[in-house]
């Protein structure tokens, strides 16, 4: 179905807006994916660390008498792995943070400029 714009019913006002409501959506849209990797990467990352857990517990299960080099060399490394995971995690929870003040600031600066571009519409329709 081909429609061109000259049999659009559509004003160019009324165009503006709905491409600045579509660009608004895209954006939360894109938040929204953004939100959804974090949490599932915060997800997987939480099951890494119980299961690295989980193997460490049965490790210190084994009575400090009975351990072998190479139980403790297990568990080492297990205890080297729980700490990456978590420091990974960190960092994950403080780049979304960070993602998160971001797109507040980019809200406010949208509201303000809204704000500004909607203006003199409002006070030329209480003037008419």
């Amino acid at each position: 179905m081909d429609v061109s714009m000259a049999e659009s019913s559509m004003t160019p006002d009324e165009i503006e807006t709905e491409m600045a409501r579509i660009q608004r959506l895209r954006e939360v849209l894109v938040r929204r994916e953004s939100e959804l990797r974090f949490m599932m990467d915060d997800i997987q990352l939480c099951k890494d660390i119980m299961a690295l857990k989980q193997e460490l517990r049965k490790i210190a299960a084994v009575p400090e008498k009975e351990k072998s080099k190479k139980h403790r060399q297990k568990e080492e490394e297990l205890i080297q792995k729980i700490h990456k995971l978590v420091e990974k995690r960190d960092f994950l929870v403080d780049d979304a943070e960070v993602e998160r003040l971001r797109e507040q600031e980019e809200d406010k600066e949208m509201a303000e400029f809204l704000r500004l571009k909607l203006m003199p519409m409002d006070k030329l329709a209480r003037v008419t």
